[in-house]
């Protein structure tokens, strides 16, 4: 009898965990859909707002002191699309002086958890000099999780004018 009872237990224990990890998993799926579509709103109000806007370059939809560190992963991936070649890329905010500017304000004005890799990435880019877009972009990239659309090197000049072409049609 003792027996019978540890296995049902047993198989309950392993039933319960089973579950458990499904819901999580669910959970997890729900969470990122979410925050995938979130992006992509996200991204369309900025690339309607003007790039020169010396008060906010990506609109109105976030304060500078709002920003948080998925913002700043966001902003940061998107616009390194311009720069590099990866076999999938999914949205693209356009690169200015302007917007690195205003990013790094925001890194003044706020805290955030990878305030020194956005800070490197933003002061480099500053200086025109994207020499490192590749690793930067992979850099963020990891930051986010990603696994689809890791760079694979730089684009051309005449590549990136291409590609910004193309994105301006969308």
């Amino acid at each position: 009898m003792k027996r019978v009872l540890l296995i049902v237990l047993g198989c309950l224990v392993i039933f319960a965990i089973l579950g458990g990890t499904a819901y999580l998993f669910y959970q997890k799926q729900q969470h990122s859909a979410l925050r995938e579509k979130t992006a992509e709103k996200m991204i369309e109000k900025i690339n309607q707002a003007d790039p020169n806007d010396k008060k906010n370059p990506f609109g109105d939809q976030k304060e500078i002191n709002d920003l948080t560190d998925d913002d700043m992963q966001l902003i940061i991936h998107e616009m390194s699309h311009q720069k590099v070649k990866a076999d999938q890329k999914w949205g693209s905010i356009l690169i200015t002086q302007n917007r690195i500017d205003w990013l790094l304000q925001a890194l003044d004005k706020s805290k955030f958890d990878d305030e020194k890799t956005y800070r490197d990435i933003l002061v480099r880019w500053k200086k025109g000099d994207f020499s490192k877009a590749d690793r930067d972009h992979n850099t963020i990239w990891k930051l986010q999780g990603g696994t689809i659309g890791k760079a694979t090197g730089l684009l051309s000049p005449s590549e990136e004018k291409r590609y910004i072409e193309a994105q301006s049609k969308k």
